[in-house]
């Protein structure tokens, strides 16, 4: 019978937790019988809510990976489990969503793909942004800005990104959560930074991807543009009927 299984470590830090997480291997091996895993804290404690196969499974998860993991990252918390007989179980569709985790599963991670893409812009590799899409790639970003716009192919993205440092001293495009829904990644997250004007930013935005056979097919970003053109020095454009 499949169970729920709810896991307390107190005391469990974020970076402990990815001690275990490392050690244990169950990104890079699944273990049997494990149906989901979430993870999350209150306060000091770190919470973990399971979908097993069975009250067995679990068990021997417990036994052959997760208390030698534990061990071996010195965490001596002794995990308090609650197991409950599971309804249902339902996982639409296998993968990691995590901002601390580097997804190995599978050769076409849609999430893990979109990641890459941030952290390489985030190091400077436009490069290496430029390599994840697909030769027909749609990049469409607000036209209200000055920037702004539908390009069209990698060559035409890296026109816009070419762009990029004519409006902006400093910018920092973090995403803080990730949402997989089969061809479709969207990120949430916070452009931050100094614009060429000077002036200083904060602006949440939502990043719309399409994934196909590995690579990225297109993008949609929505932001607050009347923030974003205040930011840098410039009038919003006036639509006109």
């Amino acid at each position: 019978m499949a169970v729920a299984v709810h896991v307390k470590l107190r005391g469990v830090t974020p970076a402990q937790y990815d001690a275990v997480r490392e050690r244990a291997g169950w990104i890079e091996q699944p273990p049997t019988g494990g149906l989901s895993h979430t993870t999350w804290w209150e306060g000091e404690d770190c919470h973990n809510l399971d979908g097993w196969e069975s009250e067995e499974a679990f068990a021997a998860f417990v036994e052959q990976r997760l208390a030698p993991a534990m061990a071996a990252a010195g965490v001596d918390t002794a995990p308090e489990v609650t197991m409950h007989p599971a309804h249902e179980v339902y996982a639409p569709r296998a993968g990691i969503v995590a901002p601390t985790a580097s997804p190995t599963i599978g050769g076409n991670d849609n999430v893990a793909l979109v990641r890459s893409g941030y952290d390489a812009f985030a190091r400077g590799d436009i490069d290496a942004v430029l390599a994840l899409f697909d030769p027909a790639i749609r990049w469409s970003t607000p036209d209200t800005v000055e920037f702004g716009g539908t390009y069209a192919g990698p060559a035409g993205v890296g026109e816009f990104f070419s762009k990029l440092p004519g409006n902006y001293a400093e910018l920092r495009v973090e995403p803080a959560a990730f949402v997989d829904r089969a061809d479709t990644v969207v990120a949430i997250g916070t452009h931050r930074g100094r614009s060429a004007a000077g002036n200083d930013f904060e602006i949440p935005f939502v990043h719309v991807w399409t994934v196909s056979n590995g690579k990225a097919t297109s993008f949609t970003e929505s932001f607050d543009t009347v923030k974003m053109n205040a930011a840098l020095g410039a009038r919003a454009a006036v639509q006109h009927v």
